[in-house]
């Protein structure tokens, strides 16, 4: 099974914008209200929110036929008892990273906030894309979403993992040879399917190369909320 469809975000989530900009509790002032509000509007008007994703049956911790190895202990111990994964990218295309560079001309502070802006609507992008496609699948429990590059689970496979899912044609996103995703407001995430799973459906902290420094977790939160 694959499909891709496009994803619409008409209401920007501001609290997770402003907890990429380290707000943490505090309150803005209107200053940094009115600037937050018009990057927005700038950035809903070039983003275009899309995904696609295949389905793949498991076997042995392993999808056969595929040119993909899913390799470390972090993904084999993410989708222990899985019977089935989904390969999932999702983008919110190229205008945004235009936008952004032009800001960065016009001053850093519009850049900054447009980019803790985009980090948050292209989460936003995922969460609806993992919910419209799990609702084909209510009979299975499911892992969250594991992205490439997180624990051991390598970053090397980014050009392979892209070209399964056709994902420049399909949605314009391919990878340069740093394995950063462009557009980079992108996503390359693996999400389990199976039964009486070990893993929960809420992301953990415990396998993240940067838990130790993270400023999410000194305020008792994490970057899944």
């Amino acid at each position: 099974m694959s499909e891709q469809r496009n994803i619409i975000i008409d209401n920007i989530d501001f609290s997770e914008a402003l907890r990429y900009l380290g707000y943490g509790n505090s309150t803005p002032d209107e200053k940094t209200k009115e600037i937050l509000y018009n990057c927005a509007d700038q950035l809903k008007s070039v983003m275009e929110g899309k995904y696609t994703y295949k389905v793949f049956d498991l076997v042995d911790g392993q999808v056969p036929g595929i040119n993909f190895t899913l390799e470390g202990k972090s993904i084999a111990n993410h989708l222990k008892n899985c019977e089935k994964v989904i390969f999932m990218c999702a983008t919110l295309s190229a205008g945004v990273d235009g936008l952004i560079r032009k800001m960065q001309i016009r001053g850093m502070a519009d850049a900054m906030f447009t980019d803790s802006l985009a980090s948050a609507v292209i989460e936003q992008v995922c969460n609806k894309a993992e919910d419209e496609i799990l609702e084909d699948f209510k009979e299975y429990e499911h892992t969250w979403r594991f992205g490439l590059g997180y624990g051991d689970f390598p970053l090397t496979g980014q050009k392979q993992f892209l070209d399964i899912l056709d994902a420049g044609r399909r949605i314009g996103v391919c990878v340069n040879s740093g394995m950063t995703l462009v557009p980079t407001k992108s996503v390359t995430c693996i999400i389990g399917l199976g039964h009486n799973l070990e893993v929960s459906n809420v992301k953990s902290c415990d396998l993240c190369n940067f838990r130790e420094k993270c400023t999410f977790r000194k305020d008792g939160k994490n970057c899944g909320k």
